[in-house]
């Protein structure tokens, strides 16, 4: 069905069960054959390993001794001990409890304990799954390792074009990955909760939107959206009839990707974002955003990545709270969300048909809510347990960003060094003799001091 026909036909307050699915079963939609972004790879320490989960399955990442990625299941064949929580030693992944080490495809090669002449035993082994790099992504595949074709990874091919500069930035989120993409997608949003916000938008843009979608089946959503031609509101009061734009559209391709594509009237122009985003678990999704662009100025490319991040990091930040809120209420309630919602056809054809499309093809996934149906969903939290703030972005962001992590590192070292500096510097203007002398190092200490409550100030925004 189309989204024209479903925004004319059905009734917000109205019920309707979901349509069948027409496809035959070898194309229905299965959550394990597909690859899941984990990590960039540049944010990946190379001595040490990296935990992980895919709907609540504890994995682990690393890298062997010849560089090559390995995926295995975060638990140790031997007494159940976290993969992760041990080291890389000898090129392999050594148990922190009694050092068995796995190498990438999980055989266990050495027991410490093992009385000499014994084999390895054969169940020592650990599952391992397929892991590639691509476009400086990690993917993991779950399914049958010998499906695991690379060429239905969801690549970006305007990344590999000439002059192509990328921002790329993750951050975990404390809602599920439905609850992600519904955010993601629901341009409507954008001009208001994000109004003044540099990357953000403008609340007098904000308007009546069209739709066009293209298609909708298993493979996911891609519409076309654009201001309504016959409103103002939506569009800013100096901007010419005829724009650089040609065409906008929102690209959703199961079941991990969301991408905005800008089409301009200069087609030697590039331009887009591709929201990635791997299911950790219930309450808990990991984005990677990747924003690229071939005429991107020169100051916005020497822009250091972890000052960029902080700026990801308030957007996301601005709608973390509405989101738990919005997720806590829906579960709470215990409603279908056709029975809780009031959506309109000039702003929630997208969310709608995405909720419809986890009504259609949700079956295989471990816990999901539709439109009109739901299967095991998240419960609510419970408030008298209290529980983790939402926003923290350390835990959040900067302890999964090589880039931000250094920088914590670096400025946490000198908020503690520089006021003993100056501390040190304004004792030596008490006792050396020369008013040139001690007005310099008073000076000195003083700018210590000043440095010493910057760094603090600054690290405290990667917290």
């Amino acid at each position: 069905m189309s989204l024209e026909r479903l925004a004319t036909t059905a009734d917000p307050h109205g019920s309707a069960a979901p349509s069948a699915d027409p496809e035959p079963a070898a194309k229905r939609f299965d959550w394990r054959q597909h690859w899941y972004p984990v990590a960039f790879v540049r944010d990946l320490l190379r001595d040490r390993p990296h935990a992980f989960s895919l709907y609540d399955e504890p994995l682990v990442l690393f890298f062997d001794g010849a560089g090559r990625l390995g995926c295995l299941r975060d638990q140790c064949a031997h007494r159940a001990a976290r993969l992760s929580d041990g080291c890389l030693r000898d090129g392999r992944l050594e148990c922190l409890y009694h050092g068995w080490q796995y190498d990438v495809d999980g055989a266990c090669r050495h027991i410490p304990q093992l009385s000499a002449g014994r084999s390895i035993p054969p169940k020592a082994a650990v599952t391992s799954h397929p892991v590639v790099a691509a476009q400086g992504i990690a993917w993991v595949w779950p399914g049958d390792p010998a499906a695991a074709d690379e060429a239905l990874l969801p690549l970006v091919d305007e990344l590999d074009a000439d002059g192509v500069t990328r921002v790329d930035f993750q951050m975990d989120l404390p809602y599920d990955q439905s609850w992600f993409i519904e955010n993601v997608i629901d341009i409507a949003h954008i001009h208001i909760a994000h109004d003044g916000m540099r990357g953000g938008g403008h609340r007098h843009l904000a308007g009546p939107l069209q739709f066009d979608v293209l298609q909708n089946d298993a493979r996911g959503i891609i519409a076309r959206f654009r201001s309504d031609p016959g409103s103002d509101a939506g569009r800013a009061p100096s901007a010419p009839d005829q724009g650089p734009l040609e065409d906008a559209r929102m690209e959703f391709h199961a079941p991990n990707l969301v991408r905005y594509r800008s089409v301009y009237r200069d087609r030697s122009r590039i331009a887009g974002l591709a929201l990635y985003s791997i299911p950790l678990g219930r309450s808990r999704c990991r984005m990677l955003y990747r924003k690229f662009s071939n005429f991107t100025s020169r100051a916005e490319r020497r822009k250091p990545r972890w000052l960029e991040h902080w700026t990801q990091c308030t957007i996301l930040e601005q709608d973390m709270g509405v989101v738990v809120g919005q997720h806590a209420t829906v579960e709470g309630a215990d409603q279908p969300l056709k029975d809780l919602w009031l959506p309109i056809r000039s702003s929630d054809p997208l969310v709608l048909a995405y909720r419809r499309w986890l009504d259609r093809h949700g079956a295989s996934l471990p816990f999901y809510r539709g439109l009109d149906t739901a299967k095991d969903p998240t419960p609510p939290p419970d408030p008298a347990a209290g529980g983790e703030d939402p926003v923290d972005r350390y835990r959040l962001h900067t302890r999964i960003c090589a880039t931000c992590s250094r920088m914590h590192r670096r400025l946490t070292t000198l908020g503690r060094m520089l006021p003993y500096t100056g501390a040190g510097l304004l004792v030596a203007a008490l006792l050396l003799p020369g008013q040139a002398v001690t007005a310099t190092l008073a000076g000195l200490g003083g700018l210590a001091f000043a440095g010493g409550a910057g760094a603090d100030w600054m690290r405290r925004r990667f917290e």
